[in-house]
């Protein structure tokens, strides 16, 4: 049986996964934004599980704990880089929510929409910068006991 903050994630990612296939307009209007893009996206669907995240895909990079891209779990935000969009290519332009089966949900700039893809693919492998955790999985012997068997939100 799954614990409750497992379900919670659960339903985090289902919701996430409800915007696949509405139409901009309705991905808007849950989004509750005049603009969709990867962090309008990223801000809404945890806003609707009670996380406050910053607006941008830049700001949201300084929120919560970097992960080791070996140790990525259902639920951590992915950074990538957007060639020209800053000076240098360190600097998140883009982000994605990490599903498992090396998926992430994110959504595109144009046209606007929210779709699943592998983090296998040539692009996002070299675009990659790095994941933040905003839900920690305490089963995880560094972050508390192994019998413990949680998930905790960052503040």
């Amino acid at each position: 049986m799954l614990n409750t903050d497992q379900q919670k994630l659960n339903l985090l990612i289902a919701y996430a996964k409800s915007f696949i296939g509405l139409s901009r307009k309705k991905q808007k209007q849950l989004c509750e934004s005049r603009k969709l893009d990867c962090s309008s996206f990223i801000q809404s669907v945890y806003r609707k599980h009670g996380v406050i995240l910053p607006r941008t895909a830049r700001k949201q990079a300084g929120e919560g704990g970097l992960v080791e891209k070996d140790l990525i779990l259902e639920g951590d935000l992915l950074f990538f880089y957007v060639e020209d969009k800053y000076p240098t290519n360190d600097i998140p332009g883009h982000v994605g929510i990490y599903i498992g089966q090396q998926q992430m949900i994110h959504c595109l700039p144009s046209p606007s929409k929210v779709i699943l893809t592998s983090i296998e693919k040539p692009h996002w492998i070299k675009k990659y910068l790095f994941a933040r955790r905003i839900l920690i999985n305490t089963n995880d012997m560094s972050v508390a006991d192994s019998s413990n068997n949680t998930v905790c939100l960052l503040r």
